[in-house]
């Protein structure tokens, strides 16, 4: 796999463009407006390693003190550049223009008006003139930028697609990428080529379906502009962490993206070791043999959770796991645990006892190969797992459902073992290379459709990492895609480095949840922040996160201001969006329902909300 050819723009004293690394930026927080506050930002977000930094411009009041920043920053022997961010406002993107070096402009409200999300219906002469308006516009805005050397990122959101294009296209990844070449051919036909491009989302499938399809469009049209990565309103912490590694990473891993951004409700800076990280994680093999085109098959992967090292399935064990004594009221099962929503549908243990009796029969028990008599003395139907090489001399089918069947490195797969499982529809093949990488899992199930093996595949990943920030981020952006596409029907995570013998259940569950595949926990998305956000947004996303974690089946959005948060929330349930100093609106989907509530007043008002709308449990 090698990284896709790009043009090479020039941003100040950088580049980006496939000659150059990945170059890592951030943006500010602050109020545009607070040139001392801005400029103390920026140096933090540079000595932290960022070599780009954005700063939203809203009017042109706040375009104009981008000149002032610029000019501090310098002052400072600060010599980065600086890329102003625009929405809803052509005047202030030139204006910027003249002061920094870089301009994002979004094509779904620099001409069209904000998105009320109504289908429109356009002849294809009033479409053309609607087109021809866009080019006008833009074009005049394009001239400004060539007089003074800016370079332009089209930077297209899923969530502020026009409805002219929403009436044509959909509120798709087809809508974002013809958003985006509307005005890539326009600055084709200027000749102007200083472009980076992005196409963002929440949802990171949405994210790296668009970018692979505008890289096929692109292609068609003879373009090679480079590409900027990131997923919007990835959130915080851990959970932010994953969800931008599996989006940026997948599409890093396929040698796509030029430059990144991970968008975390954190300060700015924090963003920057972890993209950095991210980009050393997401290294191309050479494996000399592109991955074969797949087809996915699997909206519902399992998880299978490797308690191998448990010498007893104890209680707190049982528990950790998610399997719960059933209560008086639950008589069904009587002394038998109940499997809770995060609890597992597969088990791999080594530790073989009474126990196993307890577990619900909904729940699959993996035992090595010649352990499986052992397990069955206690009348527990289990799944023996046996190395390939063993599978193909067995002289006879083995008892029970199906049977894993283990393929390593160095195993290739090959006409015999293809034949044994052609025979052996219900086995399981288990793909577990010494080392786990994207390219490596696809090369060997693109070897598998080669060979015409139509078994259920489980990837199994170990990585002997005691770094679970490390560890989490190298699992997500190699397995992430894997479940985007939906090939394989499950994971099954080893983490022995990391102490806590869950972790890589839970590894698991977020991976899938951040893949769009499984649910496990309430889905929170909230947006980074910047200088329109005029309340304290991380202490609202903690805030928030706290009333409503255990409403596992919803998704919830923070959002820092209302001139994009209505829109970028996505397919959120509902939403808590600022609204000026101390406000808040809160949502219902895309719909409106409460206005300005006082922000000490909000949780409480989201809360009876959800309860008027039959989605609250205690």
């Amino acid at each position: 796999m090698k990284r896709r050819s790009t043009k090479q723009v020039k941003i100040g004293e950088i580049y980006i463009g496939s000659e150059y690394p990945v170059l890592v930026q951030s943006m500010l927080n602050t109020d545009t407006m607070n040139t001392e506050a801005c400029v103390e930002q920026a140096i933090r977000i540079i000595e932290a390693g960022g070599k780009l930094v954005r700063i939203t411009a809203p009017g042109v009041k706040e375009a104009r003190n981008l000149e002032n920043i610029h000019a501090e920053l310098r002052r400072r022997g600060y010599t980065t550049p600086l890329s102003a961010d625009i929405h809803f406002n052509p005047e202030a993107a030139i204006e910027a223009a003249r002061h920094v070096e870089k301009v994002r402009i979004n094509p779904g409200n620099f001409v069209d008006k904000r998105a009320t999300f109504k289908t429109l219906t356009y002849t294809d002469e009033e479409y053309a003139a609607e087109l021809e308006r866009l080019r006008e516009k833009f074009s005049a805005f394009l001239n400004v930028c060539r007089e003074y050397g800016t370079a332009v990122r089209i930077g297209t959101n899923h969530g502020s697609l026009s409805d002219r294009i929403m009436s044509r296209y959909g509120n798709t990844p087809a809508g974002m990428v013809e958003a985006t070449m509307e005005y890539l051919r326009v600055c084709r036909d200027e000749k102007f080529d200083d472009v980076v491009i992005s196409l963002k989302s929440s949802d990171c499938r949405v994210m790296v379906e668009a970018v692979r399809l505008l890289v096929k469009e692109m292609e068609k049209e003879g373009m090679d502009y480079p590409l900027h990565l990131g997923v919007t309103e990835a959130g915080e912490g851990e959970d932010g962490r994953i969800r931008s590694a599996v989006g940026i990473g997948t599409l890093l891993n396929e040698g796509l993206g030029d430059t990144i951004r991970v968008s975390l409700t954190e300060e700015p800076e924090q963003e920057i070791s972890v993209a950095n990280l991210l980009n050393e994680i997401c290294c191309l093999q050479d494996l000399k043999t592109e991955p074969m085109h797949l087809e996915g098959r699997y909206s519902h992967p399992v998880i299978v959770a490797d308690i191998s090292k448990v010498e007893c399935l104890d209680e707190a064990v049982m528990a950790g796991l998610d399997f719960h004594v059933a209560t008086e009221n639950d008589p069904v099962y009587g002394d038998m645990l109940k499997g809770g929503m995060r609890a597992p549908e597969m088990i791999y243990t080594e530790a073989l006892g009474p126990e196993l009796t307890k577990l619900p029969d909904s729940v699959t028990v993996v035992v090595p190969f010649d352990s499986l008599d052992i397990a069955h003395v206690y009348n527990r139907k289990a799944v023996a797992l046996i190395d390939a090489k063993d599978f193909v001399r067995l002289s006879k089918p083995v008892e029970g459902d199906s049977i894993f069947v283990e393929v390593r490195d160095g195993e290739m797969i090959n006409t015999e073992l293809a034949g044994k499982l052609e025979r052996e529809k219900n086995a399981i093949v288990v793909l577990k290379p010494d080392h786990p990488s994207c390219a490596l899992f696809r090369l060997y199930l693109g070897e598998l459709k080669r060979l015409g093996i139509m078994n259920r595949v489980i990837v199994r990943a170990t990585l002997d990492e005691s770094d679970s920030n490390r560890l989490s981020l190298w699992m997500a952006a190699h397995l992430g895609g894997i479940f985007l596409d939906r090939l394989v029907y499950g994971l099954w995570l080893s983490c022995p480095g990391i102490p806590d013998m869950f972790y890589g259940v839970h590894l698991s569950q977020d991976i899938l949840q951040s893949a769009g595949v499984r649910r496990y926990k309430t889905e929170f998305i909230s947006c980074p922040g910047c200088g329109r956000t005029l309340y304290n947004l991380q202490e609202s996303v903690a805030k928030v996160k706290k009333a409503f974690a255990h409403l596992s089946r919803l998704k919830i959005a923070v959002m820092g201001c209302v001139v994009n948060g209505p829109g970028e929330m996505g397919d959120a349930d509902y939403g808590y969006v600022g609204a000026g100093n101390g406000k808040v609106n809160l949502f219902r989907g895309k719909e409106m329902v409460r206005v300005a509530v006082p922000e000490e007043e909000a949780i409480e008002a989201l809360k009876q909300l959800i309860k008027e709308n039959g989605d609250w449990n205690d």
